[in-house]
């Protein structure tokens, strides 16, 4: 019998892009504008659900960029 893999909910990407998010007082409607995507993927994503991986590319950039920029 071979072991089940499950996606870990605490360690997934769109969780701690959640949390980022959250950290740095963005909606998701803030970030979806500033980011150029649809608020629906912004909340695919943080529910890892499928997204495009230009989607996530900018969503992450997005975040990053605000992070060091706050730091």
């Amino acid at each position: 019998m071979s072991p089940v893999l499950s996606i870990d909910q605490e360690t997934s990407l769109g969780l701690k892009a959640k949390r980022l998010r959250l950290a740095l007082l963005l909606t998701q409607h803030n970030l979806a504008a500033v980011a150029g995507v649809p608020i629906a993927e912004v909340d695919l994503f943080e529910q890892n659900l499928p997204v495009r991986v230009d989607t996530k590319r900018k969503l992450l950039r997005e975040l990053w960029a605000r992070k060091v920029g706050k730091g």
